[in-house]
């Protein structure tokens, strides 16, 4: 009980501390989308040209693919790769260090203030690209039912995997090159580019098997309704199983992180 009332507590001033920067929040939000929707036009202008279907896919099932990556990225993305380098370079992690809370908790409640802020009017806009494009969903209730769990998975993987990122910080001075590698890595194996099935055959293989696509590309899929049970039983099981491997690979990272950022006298 006492963790949920310093939630509580956290949140609300979380809250008003973001109606001070409201319109920067949905700034970052709008940026968010220009992505999506450009490789949207992209291969739909792809489909015409090859007769409106390419690997299976018509122009209304890449709108719902898109539509549905552009909502799930909102869901479940993450930064604190970006801002910790920032706070130990300047020594402010030292502050938190002091307070009982893990400073992971801080960056939990950041994450879901933004998100509760900006989700209102993302999902307008995408309801005028689902219609603008004529999206095709073939979701089932089922799809729906799950979901739920899947992108809370997602969201957490990707949580946890920025956290190892970040942790990196306690050894180096610049993290620029590590964001650049996972951007890169999510970008190509998360299915942001485009669906994983239009990837040639050993590129697929590769995403099933590293942790990017579980972040965004499989609830995306779930979604829109382009799995069956079985398939979302196994993406289920795969997000488990590299949240776990993250989770781990966070503490053994952040444990002796601290020993080395408390040993220069920060």
């Amino acid at each position: 009980m006492t963790l949920v009332r310093i939630y509580k507590a956290l949140l609300l001033a979380g809250f008003q501390q973001a109606a001070q920067y409201r319109v920067q929040s949905l700034l970052w939000m709008l940026f968010s989308i220009v992505r999506p929707v450009i490789f949207l036009a992209a291969w739909v202008a792809v489909a015409v040209a090859q007769g409106g279907d390419i690997a299976g896919y018509k122009v209304g099932d890449f709108a719902a693919y898109y539509v549905c990556m552009t909502f799930v990225s909102q869901l479940v993305m993450a930064w604190n790769s970006h801002e910790f380098e920032w706070e130990v370079n300047q020594g402010r992690l030292s502050a938190k260090l002091l307070r009982p809370l893990h400073p992971l908790h801080y960056s939990v409640v950041d994450n879901l203030i933004f998100k509760l802020n900006t989700l209102p009017v993302l999902g307008v806009i995408l309801i005028l690209v689902s219609i603008s494009f004529g999206a095709i969903y073939r979701t089932q209730p089922w799809h729906v039912v799950a979901f739920i769990p899947s992108v809370i998975l997602a969201g957490a993987l990707l949580f946890m995997f920025n956290w190892v990122i970040a942790s990196l910080a306690f050894w180096a001075t610049r993290m620029r090159t590590a964001n650049t590698l996972f951007q890169r890595a999510t970008f190509v194996f998360a299915g942001q580019i485009a669906p994983i099935a239009l990837l040639p055959g050993w590129l697929q293989t590769l995403s099933y098997a590293l942790p990017f696509w579980y972040m965004m590309g499989a609830p995306t899929e779930i979604l829109r309704g382009g799995v069956t049970q079985e398939q979302v039983l196994q993406i289920l099981a795969g997000q488990s199983v590299w949240l776990v491997v993250t989770f781990v690979a966070f503490q053994w990272i952040w444990r002796r992180g601290v020993r080395a950022y408390s040993a220069v006298g920060a």
